[in-house]
């Protein structure tokens, strides 16, 4: 019996129903196109969640390519799976985890020369015990949380600023840890400009006030980075010595105050599976939410939930390519698990014809996360494994 393998490791050498098409020269451009934000500071690409479901490896071969030597992923898993393709002995990429990793794996993470965030003091020791009982030592960045309320040492006022800086700075002794950079995140850096400015400046006083005394004391920060794609482009002033690109680098803006020139990096395909006609009255799909009062012609496509395609995407519009031209019609009924339902009633559409559900511009991506209620990224990470990626 063959082992259990999973979707993405199944062979595509037939045509599948459906595909999701990977662009490396828009990723690419991209890439270049933020990086001419940047004045001498370094890029972090950040490829974590698979590349925001673009493929990991794939990705970060392509921006080294581009040109850059810095990625970020959340997880031992994902850090190990870009070391996989950069051998540290051979080309000197740095891999930085933004996530918790198990202190009991800091020789994995020596021994493969990957940087581990340091959210607390209480962490700090333990993955220092860690290290010293292996007999190692662990690259880290200290993560301050200036206003994000996520993870690192809370720097809100005055008070936990001064206990951070006592805490960081005597974390020097701890032998098993090499303290060589510092971060915060920006919780708000995409939105409105009142906002945005207020409280973005507001974290980075704090992150500066921070290092500004540690470094009177005598502590090397070491490599400093606040700025998350949309500041990169709104606050070139907190660039410091790199910034973190992430949902950017893929062809999507974070919110609609923020604009930049990109290309989308996944086109999203399928096709038309079956047509039929829905009689008056009749109902579409698990629910009958959907019917008509008159004959309409609707049509199967075969993704669902299970693919990516969220059951709140009911109503969407995609584009199906026909013989006379393009046509965007609604999905109507319930999406169903493998499948969903498009009306196509006025159309030549036919069975065979290729349906478009993101990607041919940017605008499609962004209606369909404003119809689900939800943002680009999460759009872009929900297509499962099942759909194969095809790089170009």
């Amino acid at each position: 019996m063959d082992k259990y393998r999973l979707y993405s490791s199944l062979s595509v050498d037939n045509r599948p129903k459906a595909e999701a098409h990977i662009d490396l020269s828009a990723l690419r451009h991209n890439y270049n196109k933020l990086c001419s934000y940047l004045d001498g500071c370094r890029a972090i690409c950040v490829v974590k969640a698979d590349a925001y479901g673009h493929g990991a490896p794939e990705c970060a071969k392509a921006l080294a390519e581009a040109g850059c030597d810095f990625f970020a992923v959340s997880s031992l898993e994902e850090a190990l799976a870009i070391r996989k393709v950069f051998p540290y002995s051979k080309k000197k990429i740095d891999i930085i985890i933004l996530g918790y990793t198990f202190p009991e794996q800091a020789k994995q993470l020596s021994d493969n020369n990957i940087i581990q965030t340091i959210s607390s003091e209480q962490y700090a020791k333990r993955l220092n015990e860690c290290a010293l009982e292996a007999g190692c030592r662990v690259r880290t960045h200290i993560a301050l949380d200036t206003g994000m309320n996520r993870i690192g040492f809370c720097v809100h006022n005055e008070r936990q600023i001064n206990e951070a800086v006592a805490t960081i700075y005597d974390m020097q002794e701890l032998r098993g840890i090499e303290i060589q950079g510092m971060f915060t995140h920006f919780a708000d850096a995409d939105a409105d400009f009142e906002k945005r400015e207020k409280k973005t400046v507001r974290q980075y006083e704090r992150f500066d006030k921070v290092n500004s005394r540690l470094q009177k004391r005598g502590f090397d920060t070491g490599f400093l980075h606040v700025c998350n794609s949309a500041a990169t482009v709104k606050f070139p002033q907190f660039h410091l010595d790199g910034v973190r690109l992430g949902i950017m680098l893929y062809g999507a803006l974070p919110s609609e105050y923020v604009e930049c020139d990109l290309l989308p990096v996944m086109t999203f395909k399928t096709i038309i599976a079956h047509t039929h006609l829905l009689s008056p009255g009749e109902e579409v799909s698990y629910g009958g939410e959907f019917s008509s009062s008159v004959e309409r012609k609707i049509a199967t496509v075969p993704i669902g939930y299970a693919d990516g395609f969220m059951r709140s995407l009911s109503g969407a519009e995609l584009c199906v390519h026909t013989k006379s031209g393009e046509v965007f019609v609604p999905v109507v009924g319930r999406v169903c698990m493998d499948q969903c339902m498009i009306d196509i009633t006025g159309t030549d559409a036919c069975e065979g014809d290729v349906v478009t559900v993101f990607g041919d511009n940017p605008d499609m991506l962004h209606a369909l996360a404003v119809r689900a209620k939800t943002i680009e990224y999460e759009i872009l990470c929900l297509i499962s494994s099942r759909v194969p990626r095809i790089y170009k």
